[in-house]
């Protein structure tokens, strides 16, 4: 509980990359399924894992206000303060990143090879 009342400084660095890695691999395991069903499957995929690295990105975001937030005391605050702003735009990049992914399912008709 307390990662959530005061954040990790590290929440973005580990949310954000692993929302582009599901959602890589589920854009290319759901096509065919998409194509099958003609529902936009793979952008509301996207969605959810833009939300959830953004939702790591959250987690830096209150580990900056909070100093860092660091669960070992023997860390810098400045050390800290730079993770967390690390991870607040690396959960930022990877969630556009996700977003742009999802938005070309729908732009290109895969289906009609």
């Amino acid at each position: 509980m307390r990662a959530l009342r005061v954040g990790t400084s590290w929440g973005g660095l580990l949310a954000g990359p692993l929302a582009w890695g599901i959602s890589t691999q589920l854009n290319y395991a759901l096509v065919e399924w998409q194509c099958e069903r003609k529902l936009p499957v793979i952008p509301l995929a996207a969605l959810v894992l833009a939300l959830f690295a953004l939702a790591g990105g959250a987690l830096s975001w209150r580990a900056w206000q909070h100093g860092g937030a660091s669960f070992k005391p023997e860390r810098e605050f400045d050390t800290e303060r730079f993770v967390s702003m690390l991870g607040m735009l690396t959960a930022a990049l990877f969630a556009l990143v996700v977003v742009m992914q999802g938005i070309a399912s729908l732009i290109l008709d895969e289906c009609t090879r």
